[in-house]
């Protein structure tokens, strides 16, 4: 723990979501100077053994000690921290140290440092503290007046031993003659020299206490007249605890000590505050809005959400620490006159409305993070860090939130995720529950429509439209006020991010006041997600939300640690697919329903398939709380059987690959694709290059090289990477623009030195008829011992190619029997064999044995025809080449074998073979006919 770790340590929460350190709290006679003195008596002061301070953690002590006493809560802390390193005599070269002065007083009671035998008093030779105002969290519309006290050490160096020990007074305004500590109790593996945390009071206080059963605190002992808790620190460390446990299970340990009996008496003492702050005269402001509220509408709840709307909207936030504004609020006339206000300020303010217009409510207090564990702590302000209005109407409770945003009639009824609210009322109350309800309107509605029309194996056009409801929705005003381009771009960028062929064509938004309704669409190309399964061309149509429920009890300590569910959520989401026109055969294989509850969550969906219209709808709800351990196996049950009923849209399985088109009918499906690729390209940043290179790999897709090749110029010339290098090579080099091609494989060999290009390079070179060059480039790389087999099937190509035959072909005989189960090895030997007719005998079996060790075999099976083709087994050749397109219909290779085969055995189905695999793959003719490979 540093420094910083220490004021941490001493946090209690505020409402309205902020924190005050207790170290750092005033005196009884608030003061604005830091004051200096003595130790006070009550201290137990922490011994430092100097002959052993070079040893151990360099956090020597850690001592926090706190006193109760009428209304007043003393707090000491003495930390001493060796500086061991320079970092560490920049972190501790500057003493910060913060403090409230309306609430007391901050004392210096000494500054050390400590150089091996010596003794250097800071404060005795002079040394002060600068007091410095700073407003912290004024970006964030907090003004707490807290002022800092600083001093830049004079004279520290690495390897001394730096002491400082102050005190805080806190006499809050707020909380009269009652007093509070909540002193955090630091665990292993934090390493500390001496550690503790204690808390006394006089025995004749009534003073209340508890920590958490893992700090192992016994009853305060009393001796003198005086009553005492001490807790020796670190603790041991923590046990571990699922991720999703609820809250109260993973909390850290907290000491807290107070002098509030229940809850009842810390309602019933907060209460006149608020009441008091409440209160507004008949010719008010207050009172005005509240009739002009009243005269818009009969019904009390939408009186009461206009009322929240008004708050939310006309009232700015500005938390307000000046003049005990921590805990007391500010008077409901003063909110409205002023325009800004914080949490309490609001919903006094709410309260005062709601009050006017004959509607039971209360201000509230509420913890927003893990606000499960509050029945288990001890009675205290510093629990909470917030407030809100619970209004009661028609027998319902309704939890508003003047600092919230968006709320309306339709989610009025919306319950915060704050599981506990404590009233505050004259009688005093205890915890009320706040007890979720489904939410009968959407945070989200999402549409969705993807145009398929070109072909389901070209990129789809989609237009995106989301609808956010609530304080989700709201944040869009800003957007659509702002108007900001650049925004609306940053948006573009995440829809298009890490999906290949992606691109956003437009971004707008904009904001419905009335609703709360912010709207976003976006419009742009998607890949397809058709994928080529067992033979069809398959679509994930589950539109149901990722179904996995992965909570493990497994563990015997985890047995009975309930699941924490979240929540509360209301999602409806709509996808519609356009079909193209004319193709018909497309089955949906699935439920045409969908209903499903399991732990806190009900999906509800439905698919049609109608035409060429294929739609799905889902709705997710999902509720904020928690599932017993012992539910888990039913629950997990339940996710299994919904996760096993698979929904799929099946194309036909006579389809027209793109690749089958002839040139003016794919240019003519494509015209589309096209146009909103263009548009992406106009939308993007100016040194947004990505949908250009979208654009780009559509062209290369589409088989328009030369097209593509002028993007890819752009590219190299803006935004030059070996990777946009490697890819123009290829368009050059399916051009037969082989020198070019070769000069940008080397130009990205040269920028980023990576084996696999290296590799592909030194068998270009050796196509081109420089095979001297391949060799030397392949002999002077490094290879693994993983990249073996891929080398040594290059390095015998090149071999091969210059000549030498038999030398590749012992190359590839030594890595099999070097790897003789490698799948790479056994393939490209099979390969080497074929391509070079050489080594036929025997060739099959090593082919075969590849093919059994593949997990994808289409390599395999096209190199086992190939020897096929060169021993005369023709129709053995076909059948393997067949099975490769019927696993990859794409492969041009292996549909330009097929066409040369078929073409020598007179079948004119050949030429259309030979001539798709040159749409597709022009480069193979060269390639090919280097090994005697030609179409007659």
């Amino acid at each position: 723990m540093n420094d910083k770790s220490i004021k941490s340590a001493l946090r209690f929460p505020l409402f309205c979501g902020t924190a005050l350190a207790i170290c750092c709290a005033n005196p009884v006679l608030a003061g604005e100077e830091v004051l200096y003195g003595d130790t006070p008596s009550w201290i137990d002061q922490a011994s430092l053994d100097t002959s052993a301070i070079d040893e151990g953690p360099s956090q020597l002590i850690a001592d926090w000690q706190h006193w109760l006493e009428d209304g007043v809560v003393t707090t000491y802390a003495d930390n001493a921290m060796r500086i061991d390193n320079p970092q560490a005599l920049m972190e501790q070269g500057t003493i910060s140290l913060d403090w409230l002065p309306d609430k007391g007083d901050l004392t210096i009671h000494r500054v050390e440092i400590l150089r091996g035998d010596e003794r250097i008093d800071l404060i005795g030779s002079g040394a002060e503290f600068d007091i410095l105002r700073r407003e912290q969290g004024l970006e964030q519309r907090l003004l707490d007046g807290q002022l800092t006290a600083t001093m830049a050490v004079p004279g520290l160096q690495v390897g001394d031993v730096l002491r400082v020990t102050r005190s805080v007074t806190i006499d809050d305004q707020a909380l009269g003659d009652e007093m509070q500590v909540l002193q955090f109790l630091g665990s292993e593996p934090w390493q500390v020299g001496f550690a503790r945390a204690v808390v006394s009071w006089p025995a004749d206080e009534d003073v209340y206490w508890r920590v958490e059963d893992h700090a192992g605190l016994a009853a305060p002992a009393t001796e003198n007249g005086v009553s005492r808790l001490e807790v020796v620190l670190p603790l041991a460390e923590l046990p571990e605890m699922p991720n999703d446990a609820p809250w109260r299970f993973r909390r850290n340990p907290v000491l807290r000590v107070g002098t509030y009996s229940d809850w009842q008496e810390l309602s019933r003492t907060m209460a006149p505050h608020f009441t008091e702050a409440a209160d507004v005269a008949p010719d008010s402001d207050v009172v005005a809005q509240a009739r002009a509220i009243m005269a818009k509408t009969p019904d009390p709840l939408h009186r009461a959400a206009l009322a929240t709307q008004l708050v939310q909207d006309e009232v700015s936030y500005l938390l307000n620490g000046l003049d005990g504004g921590n805990y007391l609020p500010q008077d409901a006339g003063e909110t409205w006159a002023n325009r800004y206000g914080d949490c309490k300020a609001k919903s006094v303010l709410l309260h005062a409305l709601l009050k006017e217009m004959g509607i039971q409510s209360q201000t509230v207090l509420v913890q927003t993070g893990g606000g499960d564990a509050i029945p288990e702590l001890l009675p205290v302000p510093g629990n909470f860090d917030h407030m809100i209005v619970r209004a009661q109407i028609d027998g319902q409770d309704y939890w508003l939130d003047g600092t919230s945003a968006a709320t309306r009639l339709a989610n009025v009824g919306w319950v915060p995720p704050f599981y506990y609210a404590l009233p505050l009322s004259a009688e005093g109350s205890d915890l009320v529950q706040m007890s979720q309800r489904e939410q009968t309107s959407p945070n989200l509605v999402m549409n969705v429509v993807t145009d398929y029309t070109a072909g389901i194996d070209l990129p789809a056009l989609y237009t995106l439209e989301m609808e956010f409801y609530g304080p989700q929705g709201a944040g869009f005003r800003k957007l659509v006020d702002e108007g900001d381009e650049d925004s609306l771009r940053e948006i573009a960028k995440s829809f298009a991010q890490g999906q290949d062929g992606s691109a956003v064509s437009s971004v707008s938004v904009d904001y419905n006041e009335e609703k709360a309704l912010g709207m976003l669409r976006v419009t742009g190309i998607t890949s397809s997600d058709f994928e080529w399964k067992d033979g069809r061309l398959v679509l994930d149509a589950d539109l149901k939300p990722d179904e996995a429920f992965s909570a493990s009890r497994a563990k015997p300590e985890w047995r009975d640690i309930p699941v924490a569910t979240n929540g509360p959520l209301r999602n409806h989401i709509v996808g519609e697919m356009i079909l193209p026109v004319g193709m018909d055969g497309f089955v949906f294989e699935g439920p045409d329903n969908i209903e499903v509850r399991y732990a806190n969550t009900r999906i509800v969906g439905a698919n049609t398939l109608k035409g060429n219209r294929f739609s799905g709808a889902v709705e997710v709800v999902q509720q904020l709380g928690e599932i017993g351990a012992d539910k888990l196996p039913e629950v997990k049950r339940e996710v299994r059987r919904f996760a096993s009923e698979e929904s799929r849209l099946l194309a036909p399985e006579d389809m027209v690959w793109r690749w089958q088109l002839d040139r003016k009918e794919l240019d003519k499906r494509s015209e589309p694709i096209l146009a909103a690729y263009e548009a992406a390209i106009e939308f993007a940043e100016e040194d947004d290059y990505g949908p250009l290179g979208e654009r780009a790999g559509f062209l290369h897709d589409i088989y328009r090289f030369e097209d593509a090749l002028l993007d890819l110029d752009k590219l190299v010339e803006e935004d030059t990477s070996a990777w946009v290098l490697q890819w123009r090579s290829n368009v050059l080099h399916s051009l037969g623009r082989t020198e070019s091609a070769l000069a940008d494989l080397q130009r990205a060999y040269d920028l980023e030195p990576d084996t696999d290009v290296a590799l592909i390079l030194g068998e270009r070179l050796a196509y081109a008829g420089r095979t001297d060059e391949a060799i030397e480039l392949l002999e002077s790389l490094p290879v693994s011992d993983e990249d073996s087999a891929y080398y040594a099937g290059i390095y015998a190509i090149g071999t091969g190619l210059s000549g030498d035959v038999a030398g590749g072909l012992a190359i590839m005989s030594e890595e099999v029997a070097d790897k003789p189960l490698n799948e790479t090895a056994l393939n490209y030997d099979c390969w080497y064999r074929g391509l070079f007719d050489t080594g036929l005998d025997g060739a099959l079996e090593i082919c075969t044995r590849a093919i059994e060790r593949a997990s994808n075999s289409t390599p395999m099976l096209d190199s086992r025809a190939m020897v096929h083709y060169r021993m005369g087994n023709f129709d053995a050749a076909i059948e393997d080449l067949n099975r490769v397109l019927e696993l990859n219909p794409g492969m041009a290779a292996s549909l330009y074998m097929r066409g040369i085969i078929r073409m020598e055995q007179g079948d004119r189905a050949g030429s259309d073979d030979i001539a798709t695999a040159l749409r597709m793959a022009p480069e193979l003719k060269a390639q090919y006919a280097r090994h005697g490979l030609t179409v007659n």
